[in-house]
């Protein structure tokens, strides 16, 4: 009986935690990075931070980027009064091209999730111990860099 009343007060909670997300807005003015760290080190290194670590930079001018990875960015759709995206992309690292289809939502106040439908199939279909799965596959989770709109080169 505890677990059924528990599970119902989850379940009650759930609606109200997706309501509270529709209030966040998505500035797709600013970049956003995978590493948190990474605002700091492009700041100051500008392109040269790629050397140092491994992240992704998501921009909605200039698609999703990392040493060898792109995706472009051809199709960002949404509802009104809705700020969730949807979009279409094209995909490449060394060696493949794909189409992606990725969903972008608040995921809070400064974090945006993307889930690509192209990693959550990938992951899927991918033999894996169940112990190592965790998780939402195909999510990543993109932090706002508030100091940067576009990445330095020098």
């Amino acid at each position: 009986m505890r677990a059924l009343l528990a599970c119902v007060i989850c379940m009650a909670g759930f609606p109200l935690a997706v309501v509270a997300q529709d209030d966040l807005p998505i500035d797709q003015s600013k970049l956003y990075v995978s590493d948190p760290a990474a605002c700091d080190a492009l700041e100051k290194k500008g392109v040269d931070a790629f050397m140092d670590s491994d992240f992704l930079v998501l921009s909605f001018k200039d698609g999703i980027q990392s040493m060898e990875f792109t995706c472009d960015l051809f199709d960002i759709k949404t509802l009104p009064n809705n700020n969730m995206l949807f979009v279409d992309a094209v995909c490449q690292a060394p060696g493949e091209v794909y189409p992606d289809t990725l969903s972008i939502s608040p995921y809070d106040a400064k974090t945006l999730q993307v889930v690509s439908t192209y990693d959550a199939m990938m992951a899927m279909a991918a033999p894996a111990d169940p112990a190592e799965l965790t998780g939402n596959p195909g999510v990543t989770l993109y932090t706002r860099c508030d100091n940067l709109s576009e990445i330095r080169v020098d």
